[in-house]
C-alpha cells in the first residue's frame, strides 16, 4: 500500500520533468511560444539552427542562426538580412562566464559590405530562467553590433547552450526603459 502511494507521488514528478525539452530529448527540435509569436527551432547542418517564427498576423520569418545565439540570416516578405562571419567562431564555444569575443563580419548587402562590422559578445553571468514550468541554465550575453567602431545595436541574450536557443532578449538593460522579450511555453517536436 505504501509502495503504491509512493509511486503515485513520484510518477507526476517524472512525467513533469519529461515535458521539458533538453538538447538530448529534443533531437527533432522544439517550439517556443509567447503571446505574439511561435518559434520552431530545428537543427540544420553543423552549427546552424533553423528557426521559423510565426507572428499573430500569420507573417512568417525564416532565420538561420549560429548555434541559436545570433542570426546569420533572416528573411520574410519585407526583410532580407544576411551576414558572413570572417573569424572568431572557433573560439566562441564552449561559452564560459566572463568570456569576450569579437566576431568581424561582412553584411551580405552591397550598400553596407564595404564598411568594417563587428559583433562583440560578452558573457556577463550565468543564471536560471523559467520557460513555462521548465527551468534552464542560461548565460546572459551582451551582444553589441558595431559599424566602423560605432554602436548600431545593443541587447542581451539569455542563451541556453543546452538547447542552442536564445530564450529571451533584454533591451535597454539597466535603464528605466528596460524590456525583456521572452517565451512563455516550450514543447518538443515529434518530427
Amino acid at each position: 500500500m505504501i509502495k503504491n502511494l509512493l509511486l503515485l507521488v513520484v510518477l507526476p514528478v517524472v512525467s513533469y520533468a519529461a515535458d521539458c525539452p533538453s538538447g538530448k530529448s529534443a533531437k527533432n527540435g522544439f517550439l517556443l511560444r509567447n503571446s505574439g509569436a511561435i518559434s520552431e527551432f530545428r537543427p540544420a547542418q553543423g552549427p546552424v539552427v533553423a528557426i521559423t517564427n510565426s507572428f499573430g498576423n500569420s507573417e512568417k520569418q525564416t532565420v538561420y542562426s549560429y548555434q541559436g545565439l545570433f542570426d546569420l540570416s533572416r528573411s520574410s516578405s519585407d526583410e532580407r538580412y544576411a551576414i558572413y562571419p570572417l573569424d572568431g567562431l572557433d573560439r566562441l564555444l564552449p561559452i564560459k562566464k566572463d568570456g569576450h569575443h569579437v566576431i568581424p563580419f561582412v553584411p551580405l548587402d552591397p550598400q553596407q559590405s564595404s564598411e568594417k562590422w563587428t559583433l562583440e559578445l560578452t558573457i556577463t553571468k550565468r543564471e536560471t530562467v523559467a520557460v513555462g514550468r521548465c527551468k534552464y541554465e542560461v548565460f546572459r550575453i551582451r551582444a553589441e553590433t558595431k559599424r566602423g567602431g560605432e554602436r548600431v545595436d545593443l541587447w542581451s541574450a539569455l542563451y541556453s547552450p543546452d538547447l542552442h536557443a536564445t530564450l529571451a532578449k533584454i533591451y535597454d538593460e539597466g535603464t528605466s526603459e528596460e524590456a525583456i522579450v521572452g517565451y512563455d511555453d516550450i514543447q518538443s517536436l515529434s518530427r
